[in-house]
């Protein structure tokens, strides 16, 4: 198998303490993307979405989307299962992690303009827009981490991801991350000092 990645994403982050949790290591080839947003990077020669992680299977076909190639290699693994497989704790678990994904969904468009392009032309009003989503995302995502505490999962992986990934760019996007959550951040790095999986993927 062979996986386009990137040290800075955290939808790539998932796939990776994924990979490491179950030790695939060694049936993974890594292939670093320096940056998504280079027309030009040779990731999207294989990826018509031009989007990390992407996964290749031994058989030669793709897997798109971080939430299914994290599946696929679970479902790999050997080592407890990060996807409950039935009844209210699988839905509890995704539900998790597609709010938490959903945060960085409405942050994309943001910091591809923060990073990409001169402020002056940023549209201001849906950053306004998407910020304020994503205070409020973030107050349920923790209301909502209450009932897992420090359980390792697909929902908290990823819940982890989109905190230390805000928590370290508070400045470009103009949120005072840790002052606003600190609940989050504390709880996040109890994540990371509780499980070497976390703390290896850590953005860069």
């Amino acid at each position: 198998m062979k996986l386009w990645y990137s040290t800075t994403s955290p939808f790539v982050r998932k796939v990776l303490v994924t990979m490491k949790h179950h030790q695939l290591e060694d049936n993974i080839a890594l292939l670093p993307v320096s940056s998504s947003f280079d027309p030009h990077s040779p990731h999207n020669q294989d990826n018509p979405l031009g989007r990390v992680p992407a996964l290749q299977r031994n058989c030669g076909r793709w897997l798109f989307g971080s939430l299914l190639i994290a599946e696929y290699l679970d479902n790999k693994g050997k080592n407890a299962t990060l996807f409950p497989k039935e009844g209210k704790a699988r839905w509890n678990v995704l539900a998790l992690h597609n709010l938490a994904d959903g945060i960085m969904e409405n942050t994309l468009p943001m910091i591809a303009e923060i990073l990409l392009r001169p402020k002056a032309e940023w549209w201001t009003e849906r950053h306004q827009q998407l910020v304020e989503r994503n205070l409020r995302s973030f107050a349920m995502l923790e209301q909502n981490l209450a009932e897992f505490a420090t359980e390792l999962n697909i929902g908290t992986i990823c819940a982890v991801g989109v905190i230390d990934w805000w928590h370290l760019r508070e400045q470009k996007l103009g949120v005072d991350f840790g002052k606003n959550f600190p609940n989050l951040v504390k709880w996040s790095d109890q994540m990371n000092a509780k499980y070497p999986v976390l703390a290896e993927t850590a953005p860069q």
